[in-house]
């Protein structure tokens, strides 16, 4: 697998009348917080796939990751590998992906319960990292698509997955449970 493929790329060849909308950091922030919201509430054990670009994003996320991980056995979170970030599988799986995958410039959150699906699939842009030298942190410009599609989401997870698969191997097993039940079950209806 190659792993310089943008996961944006590759959902919009997948989906190509999806479009690409510009967001700011902390829209990005405010739209996975609502996300990971939806998965604490939900009725249902979702499918959460988290990919932070820098281990530090995740550590200030850790703690809600740890409540949802108590729903659900099927969480996986994806982020640079840089200090104390490493593959591990503890209440959920951690991913820790190559500096130079094209990961590291990316900010992906997939949910998919029963019946719904959500995912925020964005890449950050950095022209004004080259005009202005310093970029203010909540400044940062991402394009992205954000979509309760459960169709779309579906298509990310299975890319995300291809990426786990690619760094944790041994995860195989689990991931084609977690396919089978969320990507290719249909949904029941009440």
């Amino acid at each position: 697998m190659n792993t310089q493929k943008s996961i944006v790329e590759s959902l919009l060849t997948v989906i190509p009348n999806g479009r690409l909308q510009m967001y700011f950091k902390s829209s990005l922030k405010a739209l996975s917080r609502a996300m990971e919201d939806q998965a604490l509430t939900a009725l249902d054990q979702p499918l959460v796939i988290a990919s932070f670009q820098r281990e530090r994003f995740y550590r200030q996320e850790s703690q809600r990751y740890q409540r949802i991980a108590q729903k659900t056995d099927h969480v996986y979170i994806l982020a640079a590998s840089e200090q104390n970030f490493i593959n591990a599988s503890d209440s959920y799986e951690t991913i820790a992906f190559a500096q130079d995958d094209e990961l590291f410039e990316e900010w992906h959150l997939i949910i998919i319960g029963q019946d719904y699906g959500s995912c925020l699939i964005s890449r950050e842009k950095h022209p004004q990292k080259e005009k202005l030298g310093v970029i203010m942190n909540n400044a940062q410009r991402f394009d992205g698509l954000c979509t309760f599609d459960r169709e779309v989401a579906k298509k990310a997870a299975q890319l995300l997955f291809e990426k786990i698969i690619f760094y944790r191997p041994e995860l195989n097993e689990k991931i084609a449970q977690a396919t089978q039940f969320y990507l290719t079950k249909k949904p029941q209806r009440g």
